[in-house]
């Protein structure tokens, strides 16, 4: 079983992480992989589900920070824990947020894609 899902729905990529799994620097990898083929060399924003993950290694804390290809990141958990563990994203060069509602991060990533939308 794959450990993620990834999708482009609306002009916002989905990436969506299994429950129950940890988040490794292959992983962490292979779903940037899954989501470039939907955006090429674009900046989409990124909307992540990190739900009920157990944990995200070093080396993918610190692949993930630094990775460039997206507009803006919005994580989406569900409790202090996901919070704690969406840490690594503060030394994102990438603008990203944490939320616990789905319809907030997708107004928010929305919002960030039609502000810099041609007049």
């Amino acid at each position: 079983m794959d450990p993620f899902t990834a999708n482009f729905d609306r002009g916002i990529l989905r990436l969506r992480w299994r429950r129950g799994v940890e988040i490794t620097h292959p992983y962490a990898v292979a779903a940037a992989a899954a989501l470039a083929e939907f955006h090429g060399p674009t900046a989409l924003p990124l909307l992540v589900h990190m739900h009920g993950i157990t944990g995200i290694t070093p080396e993918a804390r610190i692949g993930m920070s630094s990775y460039r290809g997206f507009s803006r990141v919005a994580l989406v958990g569900q409790d202090v824990v996901d919070e704690v563990m969406s840490g690594f994203s503060h030394r994102s060069p990438t603008a990203t947020r944490y939320f616990t509602s789905e319809t907030d991060a997708v107004a928010w990533l929305l919002e960030s894609s039609s502000s810099h939308a041609p007049a």
